[in-house]
């Protein structure tokens, strides 16, 4: 009976064990399961911002709508800048330099002194003539006595009056030549150069100032003789210098010479320029536009809209969301605009930075657009240069 009990016992014991080792490998089952299903959904699930966007937002580019101005034709020419009046200072005398008056740079009036020399030898060279002048009138007084009363000859009269004329022209030159001790300026103007030191013994050979007239600028251009037609007196120009960019001065034609070189089969125009401000200076390299003709209220687009393909000219117009490529109809140019000829509305969006590469119809994406004026940037370089046309010369157009 006890041996029976206990094998009851031990299968009890057997059983228990083997139902909690099957629960365990269900609960691990089920456990590796829900893992499994966690880390499936983990995968399949993903915030937006990690998605690729598949919706292309086009190339970007850059679009100015097409404008409205004035564009002119005009005959460009290089030359320097010069002026109507400039002169070399030289003395009419020869002597020491005493004293220098004016320096470089610095404005002098017609007859103003610069330089002075030393005096002593021509201020006693005047004293002896003004002596001889003194004896020589005081001797034709006392042949004029005997003349009346008829005691010399009229030969000895003419004698004497003649060298009193000729003692009083030495007086005169003499004093002609204290006055040249002092070297005044020849023109109202500004010294250019100084070529003369305190000390030096000059001759009236030896250049010592150079002095230019600011205030009447011009510049002399060499057109060739196929453009003479196209030139006339008060024809309107403008001067531009890469010293001063983005500045344009006022001009007109002051001269034409009649003579065409046979050389160069070239003829000289002179134009003036005004430049109030004296930002230009004699010598200085410039560009001159001698205006021909003028298109008021011209379709304008900037040069930098334009692509160029085997010798042609496009631009690319953006029609909703994509471009259309456009062969370039032009008039008239200059170093910024472009005339406009195609027939196109006002408000057509001309792409002018991202043009490169495009095609027809491909999808663009605006970030900026531009906007020129170019009658307010033309004004804006010439108010500060007098450029009103009634600063210009009476006739000029």
């Amino acid at each position: 009976m006890t041996r029976l009990l206990k094998l009851n016992i031990l299968l009890l014991i057997l059983l228990v064990a083997g139902c909690g080792a099957k629960k365990n490998d269900s609960v691990n089952e089920t456990a590796g399961n829900n893992a499994e299903t966690a880390d499936t959904s983990g995968d399949m699930v993903k915030s937006p911002t990690d998605q690729p966007n598949s919706q292309s937002s086009g190339i970007p580019v850059e679009v100015t709508p097409i404008t409205r101005g004035d564009i002119s034709s005009f005959l460009l020419y290089n030359s320097t800048m010069e002026t109507e009046q400039m002169a070399d200072v030289f003395s009419r005398i020869s002597g020491l330099v005493e004293k220098l008056y004016v320096e470089e740079a610095q404005t002098v009036k017609k007859n103003q002194p610069m330089v002075q020399l030393e005096q002593d030898e021509y201020i006693l060279e005047e004293e002896k003539a003004k002596l001889q002048y003194d004896k020589s009138q005081s001797e034709f007084k006392r042949f004029e006595a005997l003349k009346e009363k008829n005691l010399i000859s009229q030969e000895e009269f003419e004698n004497a009056r003649l060298s009193l004329r000729q003692a009083e022209l030495q007086w005169k030159q003499a004093k002609l030549n204290l006055d040249y001790t002092i070297v005044r300026s020849p023109i109202n103007g500004v010294i250019g150069e100084r070529l003369v030191q305190v000390g030096d013994r000059i001759q009236p050979a030896t250049r010592l100032f150079s002095v230019s007239n600011m205030e009447d600028k011009v510049v002399r251009v060499f057109v060739p003789q196929d453009e003479l037609r196209k030139c006339y007196l008060n024809q309107p120009a403008t001067i531009t210098s890469e010293v001063l960019p983005n500045r344009e001065f006022v001009g007109w034609v002051k001269r034409i010479s009649p003579i065409v070189d046979p050389t160069s089969g070239t003829f000289k125009v002179t134009v003036g320029v005004k430049d109030p401000q004296n930002a230009l200076h004699p010598g200085l390299f410039v560009s001159a536009k001698l205006i021909v003709d003028t298109h008021k209220d011209a379709m304008l687009i900037p040069k930098t809209a334009l692509v160029y393909e085997n010798e042609r000219t496009y631009i690319f117009s953006v029609v909703r969301d994509s471009v259309q490529k456009i062969e370039l109809e032009k008039g008239f140019e200059d170093a910024q605009k472009v005339e406009l000829l195609n027939p196109l509305a006002d408000t057509t969006s001309i792409v002018v930075v991202g043009q490169d590469g495009l095609n027809e119809g491909n999808k663009v994406k605006i970030i900026r657009t531009r906007e020129y004026d170019w009658q307010k940037m033309l004004n804006r370089t010439v108010s500060q240069n007098s450029g009103s046309k009634a600063n210009l010369p009476s006739g000029t157009n």
